[in-house]
């Protein structure tokens, strides 16, 4: 009888993996570290990782893990997703860094508690774990030497945190403050005017405003404060790496100009092989990384002097280019056919830019045809779809909304030929299918500039004995916008894994996409989707 009622509780008590945040939120390259994760990993827990080079060890009992790096991983940022017999956990945010690491440790409210950091170059991993809390760290500084102060909380980590940077004077006294900077994270850049330990504060309001005005904190307000005194790129010229559509067609190395502080010559200028799906900008002495898009297109930076005639515009192709003083308007031609119709988006705001871009588009006398400010709420990024209403020759102007302008206002004009497409959503990245109950995805279809054919919806990745019909979006009627698919698990299938949920043309080329979720708490998507099958628990 015993046994029994512990049997009972166990099954009722299992529960899939629920990780709200990971503490530390990152390691050095080479190096390993002890992770906390917030929340629960759930029983017999498992990893997956987004990328090799990480491998995951978890303790016996509790909620922590061993993350061990290897030498030859590539840095930048990961995905780790805890799962088990009983479900998944949402997707955590973990960065592979290539400076040294440190943990935040209390008490550092104050500078005169302060945190000694035995480095200049270091990522400190900290958490402001209640309301109220504030954490300082004292550093050394040369007369001259420039302090890159980068934290990295909301935008990557998706703290819900409004994050503040402070730099103190050896005397205590605020030398400079920073707010928002990329996003709602902010940076400073500190020129020390003499020797001398200086203190950089972290405190935080909450994301969302409230009435409290107070400093604000909690278990998952976690952050990572990178201090470096070294080279730290801010952007790339282009912003974007170029790749041909041709397969096997031999590319020459694209150069990219680095632009941030403490460069030395060697990083003026770096080269870009030909990749697939995004180029990480690296190297051994740099304190952060860079990752760039890559383009099935050419990728080209504005001319250094203005020439008499804008510079041309192709198609397709990307043009980086920088608002270098207030007010100043850039200015770009396209050739165009009658009734040609293209699309030009701007990226700025989405990669860590302080430019707020209006996007216009004129006739060659200067006359404007067309005027984008922000693409949606929260998105400062326009786009613009525009057709030619004559054969002829147009201009792309962009500027600051509110005439501002510096070297660090740089953006990205994509323009593209205007083609029919289509994006599947579904509405949550991972799943749970028991055989008792069949599981309904509903899947969103985005038809987009008049996209008018058939999308064959099908599942990949299912185990045995579980079955799913593929759908059709019709054209035109209901199934248009939306379809819905139907899970069913025979009894005794356990299994936990990824899925596709691809959306397929006929068309020559086929075409294949991808459906993806949002990860709403930052601001990006994943088309890792995730399926458990297990047995219904018992009552």
């Amino acid at each position: 009888m015993t046994s029994a009622l512990l049997l009972l509780a166990a099954t009722v008590i299992a529960a899939p993996p629920n990780v709200t945040a990971l503490v530390p939120s990152g390691c050095q390259i080479g190096q390993s570290v002890e992770v906390a994760a917030q929340g629960s990993v759930g029983e017999k827990p498992q990893a997956w990782i987004s990328r090799e080079g990480l491998k995951i060890e978890f303790a016996e009992t509790g909620n922590k893990f061993k993350v061990t790096v290897a030498e030859n991983a590539a840095p930048g940022l990961c995905w780790i997703r805890v799962f088990n017999a009983e479900g998944a956990s949402p997707l955590r945010p973990f960065v592979i860094g290539t400076l040294a690491e440190v943990a935040e440790k209390e008490p550092n409210n104050s500078a005169k508690d302060a945190q000694k950091l035995e480095s200049n170059q270091v990522v400190v991993n900290g958490v402001l774990e209640k309301g109220g809390d504030v954490d300082t760290f004292a550093v050394s500084l040369k007369a001259g030497q420039t302090l890159v102060a980068s934290l990295m909380a909301k935008g990557t980590l998706g703290s819900p945190m409004d994050g503040v940077l402070q730099v103190l004077g050896p005397r205590g006294f605020v030398m400079e403050h920073n707010d928002d900077d990329h996003g709602l994270d902010p940076q400073i850049v500190f020129t020390a005017p003499s020797d001398g330990e200086y203190g950089v504060r972290v405190f935080a309001f909450p994301e969302t405003a409230n009435s409290s005005i107070a400093f604000a904190g909690g278990a998952n307000y976690i952050y990572r404060l990178t201090l470096t005194t070294g080279p730290f790129v801010d952007h790339a010229q282009p912003m974007s790496v170029g790749r041909s559509a041709v397969a096997g067609e031999a590319l020459a190395p694209q150069k990219l100009r680095l632009n941030g502080w403490n460069l030395p010559p060697e990083l003026a200028e770096v080269s870009a092989d030909a990749v697939e799906g995004s180029f990480i900008v690296r190297h051994a002495l740099l304190g952060n990384t860079l990752t760039l898009p890559v383009e099935l297109h050419p990728s080209v930076i504005e001319l250094a002097e203005r020439p008499p005639e804008p510079q041309e515009i192709t198609l397709p192709s990307s043009m980086t280019g920088v608002i270098g003083k207030p007010g100043e308007i850039d200015l770009f031609r396209l050739k165009m056919a009658a009734k040609q119709a293209i699309v030009i988006r701007t990226d700025a705001r989405a990669a860590g830019s302080p430019l707020d871009p209006v996007l216009r588009i004129l006739k060659s006398d200067g006359s404007q045809l067309q005027e984008v400010d922000d693409g949606s709420k929260g998105d400062f990024d326009p786009d613009a779809n525009f057709t030619a209403p004559a054969d002829g020759e147009y201009r792309v102007a962009i500027t600051d909304r509110f005439g501002l302008g510096g070297p660090r206002f740089f953006y990205r004009l994509t323009a593209l030929p205007s083609q029919p497409d289509f994006e599947l959503k579904v509405a949550a990245d991972s799943f749970v299918l028991t055989p008792d109950k069949p599981l309904e995805i509903p899947v969103t279809v985005d038809r987009q500039r008049g996209f008018a054919s058939e999308i064959e919806v099908v599942v990949t990745g299912l185990p045995e004995k579980v079955t799913v019909e593929s759908v059709v979006s019709a054209k035109d009627g209901e199934t248009a916008k939306a379809v819905k698919f139907v899970l069913k698990a025979e009894a005794g299938v356990n299994f936990s894994g990824r899925i596709r949920i691809l959306g397929r043309v006929k068309s020559e080329p086929p075409v294949e996409k991808s459906a993806s979720a949002t990860l709403t708490a930052f601001n990006t998507t994943t088309r890792e989707l995730w399926l458990t099958v297990t047995a219904p628990a018992a009552k």
